[in-house]
């Protein structure tokens, strides 16, 4: 059963974009800094002895997306006694399609006196769906903690050194003097992915920058995130008067008057489609599909591998059969899987509901195979295919029963998991009505890595699903380097 060429199908394929692009601007907003030596050289460490004084920092970007205003950025830094209290605010509108969702998200931080983390808690709230993180620092770990669906669950990452708030970046940068050609590394902690990271950040030049008809002096700082290339102005005293980011995205010095009217719905989809040269005609019937991909070199990314060949620019990718998968029995019993078979803070395999449901999904079933293509019809059959912008919880998903590629894909994941099936995420473009989206789908181990999507019931997936990254949210934000930068031309089809 599949959908058929239609607006449906269109809203089936369109949230993995917009949650991949929301994180990006949700991990520049709230980046976590700790020290990195590096070449001798200095990383942001703020001199906080020198704001110990200062009067509340408190500014307001207007979010734009090619002009237009799509949404706004609010932060804050309050002095305390103890320390400092630190918010940031994003607020974005996006159009799918034929509608409107409108995505909001806050991070509040305790930080101590010199600014490093005390702690925080995240939220995001899209439409009906929430999500929230909550972190403490402890002795050489951050301890998160999620709360969906109404249970909780923790994890730790460790630190080899105090943590930093971006907001502590701007101080460094109201304190320091800058100077052109000065590199900084960061290590960053984003609560939008639950990961760590580095940045690369570069002080390019000076300049006069005009907004609103006034001239500004200015830093120009280049960021660089998962190889995506943020280039924002700062002025000599630390404040961001403009960033420019990914798919026409800007943020703009504003006021609070000015940031929250006016504002339109940034269309994330037409802007990221990948159109390539030709049409590919019956793309679910395909067997074999080849592309060249321009834009990108492969480095740091999962094109190879299974039913995909990655050769000098040009990529294969094949229907996989089923009919000489070995005889599979589950559970898997195994050890070289079991990060594939374990639950984690948005793939909950273990609760009690997940573990139920799959059981009443399989039955008797003990075969591998016909227990993927059950679990994958019900998923189909159950969720309503409906715009979800945020970060998918599989318990989440299975209580409200709607969403797009993402919820897809992890209550897919967590209930193959519970039936003892390892089960991971892929990323990457699926073709549709004449141009590739970024799309979510899963991959099963039954014998060999076998693709499945359960937002389109295919088991297996057609070739014209294009895997770019395997992994979750802390993986598929390394997508955003290739978005506006990646091209397809169409080589051979069959």
């Amino acid at each position: 059963m599949h959908w058929p060429r239609s607006g449906r199908a269109r809203r089936g394929l369109a949230i993995a974009l917009g949650a991949l692009v929301l994180v990006g601007w949700l991990a520049y907003a709230a980046v976590f800094v700790y020290r990195v030596e590096w070449g001798g050289r200095r990383v942001l460490t703020p001199e906080v002895r020198k704001l110990t004084g200062q009067e509340p920092q408190d500014q307001w970007l207007a979010l734009l997306q090619h002009g237009r205003k799509v949404g706004y950025n609010h932060t804050r830094l309050i002095p305390r006694d103890e320390g400092f209290d630190a918010s940031d605010e994003l607020f974005l509108r996006l159009l799918f399609l034929e509608e409107t969702e409108e995505v909001f998200s806050t991070l509040q931080a305790h930080l101590a006196p010199d600014l490093s983390l005390k702690s925080f808690t995240f939220r995001l709230q899209a439409g009906p769906i929430s999500f929230r993180l909550e972190g403490s620092v402890a002795p050489g770990k951050l301890v998160l903690m999620t709360r969906m669906a109404g249970e909780e669950r923790s994890t730790e990452l460790p630190l080899a050194s105090p943590v930093y708030l971006g907001s502590g970046i701007r101080a460094f940068l109201a304190q320091e003097r800058l100077a052109v050609g000065e590199t900084y590394r960061l290590a960053f902690f984003d609560p939008s992915t639950m990961s760590q990271s580095l940045v690369t950040v570069q002080v390019e030049g000076r300049e006069t920058i005009r907004l609103d008809s006034r001239s500004y002096e200015a830093f120009r700082v280049v960021m660089e995130y998962h190889g995506l290339r943020v280039r924002s102005w700062i002025s000599p005293y630390g404040e961001v008067l403009k960033e420019e980011g990914v798919l026409g995205m800007t943020l703009v010095k504003s006021n609070a008057e000015e940031a929250v009217k006016g504002l339109e719905g940034a269309d994330l989809v037409r802007a990221a489609a990948v159109v390539p040269d030709r049409t590919i005609p019956r793309p679910r019937e395909l067997t074999r599909l080849k592309l060249e991909l321009t834009g990108v070199t492969g480095e740091g990314l999962d094109l190879s591998g299974d039913r995909q060949r990655w050769q000098e620019g040009q990529l294969t990718i094949v229907r996989q059969s089923l009919n000489d998968l070995p005889g599979v029995r589950i559970p898997w019993s195994g050890a070289d899987m079991v990060r594939d078979l374990q639950p984690d803070l948005l793939i909950q395999s273990d609760a009690s509901e997940l573990k139920g449901q799959a059981a009443e999904i399989l039955g008797p079933e003990r075969d591998g195979l016909a227990a993927v293509k059950k679990i994958s019809s019900w998923v189909y059959g159950q969720l309503e295919k409906r715009p979800t912008l945020s970060i998918p919880s599989a318990l989440e998903v299975w209580r409200q029963r709607a969403g797009d590629c993402n919820e897809h894909s992890v209550l897919f994941a967590a209930l193959a998991r519970a039936a003892g099936i390892p089960t991971r995420i892929a990323a990457g473009l699926l073709y549709a009505d004449g141009s590739f989206f970024y799309h979510a789908w899963n991959e099963v181990y039954l014998g060999r890595w076998v693709s499945v999507d359960a937002t389109l019931d295919q088991v297996p997936a057609d070739p014209t699903h294009v895997r770019l990254i395997l992994g979750g949210p802390e993986r598929q934000v390394e997508l955003l380097r290739v978005m506006g930068q990646l091209g397809v031309r169409v080589v051979d089809y069959q």
